[in-house]
């Protein structure tokens, strides 16, 4: 061949790639290359048994050649699967996640490289795939379909920059089937959810963005960081003597401590071997924030008198730069079980992320309320694994308690979130069934916001704008006479938002900000679209 003849031929490309690769290596190093290590060997491995040939890799990136499109797909499931696996069982802190993208097209051969729109449009569907899955062209579809047992899921034509193809995922669960362009069916009372999230970029460059409002009416301090997701350190508690027979205790509260706040999906508590390190070196809590971006400080001191126990604990805010709590407790052995509880529940508080303010909660179920902080975390991530895990909490605890009208109310928010994920059949019977339960609710608890909102919600979605918005000056006059918590504000917002009272919906969402700085993204989204829908351009 001249130097001048290009090698072109159709092959099978297969892209893998890490997902949030950078960030994991910005907490912890050492655990995400010892992590990454072992994937690579499992893909080695597969890559050998299914006759997949790498021919560049990008950091956390690996593109391979395959002759077979069969062959790349059962690689690609079979590599998800194990990498699955790996982190079910693993006892490391980080567990990678990937995607893939597998394409079938003509490439050019350069220097044992791989060029051309065969790659690009790999590495789209790579980046279209979800955490976890895999994203396939028609292309290769059309050749794998026949030939396994695979189920797919139709995604239809996608453009990614400047390239447009036909696009399908693998369905190794069905908490993945998901839809990205459909047909707009819903009433007109939609439209600012939907323009909410047109404006997405708008809040990933708040997160960028430590300031999330700079100006006198968010009344927020600038230097705080803008986030959901709020970082907890929980110290080693110690003993203040040696006490025989009473060591396990300050071990037993921070280990309850971490691996409880550890299962709330809306909280990010750093590894007990990290909280050893940070205490063995004496850390002060500005260190502590800067090198772990910390944002909040459990500890206590542990003191035996006879039989009785005293713990004096204390919370800090490292934004803030204050303590936020400090509570003495008194107990004796049997009531350890007890005040794990009350210290647990006193965290969540603090850090604006339980569900009720003090004084209520879900339920005076331990078991319960835990498990229902996890649901609604898995819920608020709003994908289609996060509603199924929810989902089948909530319907597991509706059993326990049958008569709580809180709980009952989350799975019909659920339904919202079903349609909202295109994850329902039947959309209006699902918001229907929503409805009633909100009407049933109402009939029990008439002064309660919650099945309000939530009637509100589905009554819009159904058409029913006059009703929907009918029902503002009640839930305008409950805010006023009591004191009600953040998600109940926002979502009164929100109603305000769909009826098209932009300014009033902007005055609720600015004082949850001030209230739950960490309160969940979405009021972001629907914040700034409330603040371009009354002209306020420049803030937004």
């Amino acid at each position: 061949m001249s130097s001048n003849e290009i090698d072109r031929k159709i092959a099978v490309i297969f892209v893998a790639d890490v997902v949030g690769y950078s960030k994991h290596m910005e907490k912890e190093e050492d655990a995400t290359l010892k992590s990454y290590s072992t994937c690579e060997r499992i893909l080695n491995n597969l890559l050998e048994k299914y006759k997949g040939k790498i021919f560049n890799t990008a950091g956390d990136s690996v593109l391979a050649e395959f002759s077979s499109a069969v062959n790349a797909v059962e690689c690609g499931v079979a590599f998800q699967n194990e990498i699955r696996e790996k982190n079910e069982k693993d006892a490391l802190d980080v567990k990678l996640e990937f995607r893939i993208g597998i394409n079938m097209g003509d490439v050019v051969s350069k220097g044992g490289n791989f060029l051309g729109d065969g790659v690009n449009i790999a590495a789209r569907l790579e980046a279209l795939a979800q955490p976890g899955g895999i994203t396939i062209s028609k292309s290769v579809y059309d050749f794998v379909v026949p030939k396994t047992k695979i189920t797919f899921n139709d995604l239809g034509v996608q453009k990614v920059k400047q390239n447009e193809f036909h696009a399908y995922d693998v369905l190794l669960d069905k908490s993945q089937k998901r839809i990205i362009k459909k047909k707009n069916n819903f009433p007109t009372l939609l439209i600012s959810g939907i323009c909410a999230f047109v404006i997405v970029i708008a809040g990933v460059l708040f997160y960028l963005n430590n300031a999330f409002m700079k100006d006198d009416s968010y009344k927020q301090s600038a230097s705080s960081q803008v986030s959901d997701k709020p970082i907890l350190l929980i110290k080693p508690f110690k003993m203040l003597a040696k006490n025989p027979g009473f060591d396990y205790i300050a071990s037993g509260f921070t280990g309850y401590l971490n691996n409880t706040l550890s299962q709330i999906p809306r909280i990010d508590v750093l590894p007990e071997a990290t909280a050893s390190h940070i205490a063995k070196n004496n850390l002060t809590n500005e260190q502590i924030r800067d090198q772990y971006n910390v944002d909040f400080i459990v500890e206590a001191n542990i003191q035996i008198s006879g039989e009785k126990i005293r713990i004096s604990s204390k919370i800090s805010n490292t934004v803030q730069k204050k303590v936020v709590s400090s509570e003495n407790y008194e107990m004796s052995e049997n009531q350890i079980f007890e005040y794990q509880d009350r210290i647990v529940e006193l965290v969540l508080q603090k850090m604006s992320v339980r569900d009720a303010p003090v004084g209520r909660r879900i339920s005076e179920n331990p078991e319960v309320y835990k498990k229902h902080l996890i649901a609604y975390g898995h819920f608020i991530n709003w994908t289609p694994d996060g509603h199924y895990k929810a989902e089948k909490i909530w319907k597991e605890l509706v059993q326990i308690e049958p008569e709580n009208h809180s709980l009952s109310q989350m799975l019909g928010w659920l339904l919202q979130q079903k349609v909202a994920l295109g994850l329902s059949n039947d959309p209006v019977a699902d918001f229907t069934a929503g409805l009633e339960i909100a009407l049933t609710n109402i009939k029990s608890e008439p002064t309660s916001i919650d099945p309000l909102t939530l009637a509100a919600t589905m009554e819009g979605y159904l058409g029913k704008h006059e009703e929907a918005c009918n029902r503002l000056p009640l839930m305008h006059d409950l805010l006023t006479r009591k004191m009600r918590e953040s998600i109940h504000v926002a979502m009164v917002g929100y109603i305000n938002q769909n009826c098209e009272e932009y300014n009033k919906a902007i005055e609720l969402y600015e004082h949850v900000f001030n209230r739950s700085p960490y309160f969940p993204a979405w009021i972001r989204y629907y914040y700034v679209y409330a603040l371009l829908a009354s002209d306020q351009l420049e803030k937004a």
